[in-house]
């Protein structure tokens, strides 16, 4: 026994202590640190410090040497200027820009938050079905224990009889397999983001009931297609594309091409100030030559336009059909939950249970029965979970950074 309590100690209690329990609201937290959220940020900061010199395009210095001779030295100071509303324009697509780059930082921290809160859902709903799962083989293990006993007594059990039952298990313990490893694959990917020593806690109590979700469902009056950010977004493009354009049409308004000082040490003589000279150059007005790129940029604004609207119009129907198959899955939820309690308040099972000589087979089906109507609750209870969390995506509520964990229920 000592020797026992050696290994315990040794084995256990590390893995006891540096083991960290993550919670829901932990896990929900922590999606900020996602690496495409950080990414997303990087690339956003990295806009916000790009600024562009005021009115001046670049300033060159040239040395030219005439004759191989470098005596014969020339010196130009080139000054370049922008465009006529080149600095404004660009200035407005740079702002305009990094607000792009924030909405797609919010649409993608939505999409990362969908990912959790799915994890989140599936593991627990998954756990709760192996708990069912196991009472449901220990039954069925007394079902074929008693139908062994009863066929001994009676003879008149069949091998097909107990064929059956077998089938049956086989057929629970596949579903089990098949719960674990959606838990285990759960499992991996969480602690993947978060640590291998992280112990996961994600409780059923602390997560909205189908009640609420139920009021949630009823409370969605107005449906909308595109989300306020995905709005934002499109409204945002557009607004780029016309600063695109309008930048390009600044760039050809670069009349005063340069302004230069030069300096000339072969005409110079005895004065130095006659080798200094200044010089400039400007477009002449009204030719063009960048028509074909500015058609392209209307065209593809005009484009992106008409196919947010047909988009537009599919996701008010997709967000429909969500909310109809969430509130159908609801009722047959609630259909079968009251029927399950109708048998529990009627006390049969207690009554059979507790007389006496009382066939033991008529109990365990009975109980099956009741487990049966468990698992498909269980069923039902995911899909509900799983439509909920996808119509909260599809109405673009993950967008809002105050909503907090959307599965918090009142214990959370």
């Amino acid at each position: 026994m000592k020797k026992f309590f050696s290994i315990f100690f040794i084995f256990f209690i590390p893995f006891i202590l540096f083991c960290d329990d993550l919670t829901i609201a932990e896990y929900i937290e922590a999606a900020k640190n996602d690496p495409r959220l950080t990414s997303k940020k990087a690339m956003t900061d990295s806009i916000e410090n790009s600024a562009d010199t005021p009115g001046i395009k670049g300033l060159e210095f040239r040395s030219e040497t005439g004759n191989f001779d470098i005596m014969e030295q020339k010196y130009a100071l080139r000054l370049y200027f922008k465009g006529f509303g080149e600095t404004k324009s660009s200035r407005e697509f740079i702002k305009n820009m990094q607000n792009l780059h924030k909405l797609e930082y919010t649409s993608a921290r939505s999409d990362v938050l969908f990912e959790r809160y799915s994890a989140i859902v599936t593991y627990i709903m998954h756990k709760k079905e192996l708990e069912i799962i196991n009472s449901m083989r220990e039954l069925l293990d007394d079902k074929l224990s008693v139908t062994e006993k009863m066929g001994e007594i009676t003879g008149e059990t069949t091998e097909i009889d107990k064929m059956d039952i077998e089938d049956k298990i086989t057929e629970i313990e596949m579903r089990r397999i098949e719960a674990e490893s959606a838990v285990e694959s759960i499992e991996a990917a969480v602690k993947s983001d978060m640590g291998e020593d992280k112990t996961l806690v994600f409780e059923r109590e602390k997560i909205v009931s189908v009640d609420d979700i139920e009021k949630f469902a009823e409370s969605l009056t107005e449906i909308h297609g595109a989300s306020k950010a995905e709005s934002d977004y499109q409204t945002l493009r557009s607004i780029v594309a016309q600063n695109e354009i309008a930048l390009e049409e600044a760039k050809d308004r670069d009349w005063l091409k340069y302004i230069a000082l030069e300096y000339d040490t072969d005409n110079r003589n005895d004065r130095p100030s006659r080798g200094f000279s200044i010089g400039f150059a400007i477009s002449i007005p009204g030719f063009r030559n960048n028509q074909a790129s500015l058609v392209k940029k209307r065209i593809k604004a005009f484009e992106d336009n008409a196919d947010f609207e047909s988009e537009n119009r599919l996701k008010k129907t997709e967000v429909r059909t969500a909310l109809l198959l969430l509130k159908r899955e609801i009722r047959q939820y609630k259909t079968l939950a009251e029927r399950k309690e109708n048998i529990e308040k009627s006390g049969i099972l207690q009554k059979y249970s507790s007389i006496e000589g009382v066939n033991p087979m008529m109990v365990i089906k009975l109980k099956e029965k009741i487990l049966k109507k468990d698992l498909k609750l269980a069923e039902l209870e995911l899909k509900i979970y799983e439509k909920y969390i996808n119509l909260a995506y599809l109405l673009g509520i993950y967008e809002d950074e105050s909503t907090g964990n959307f599965l918090s229920g009142k214990s959370e």
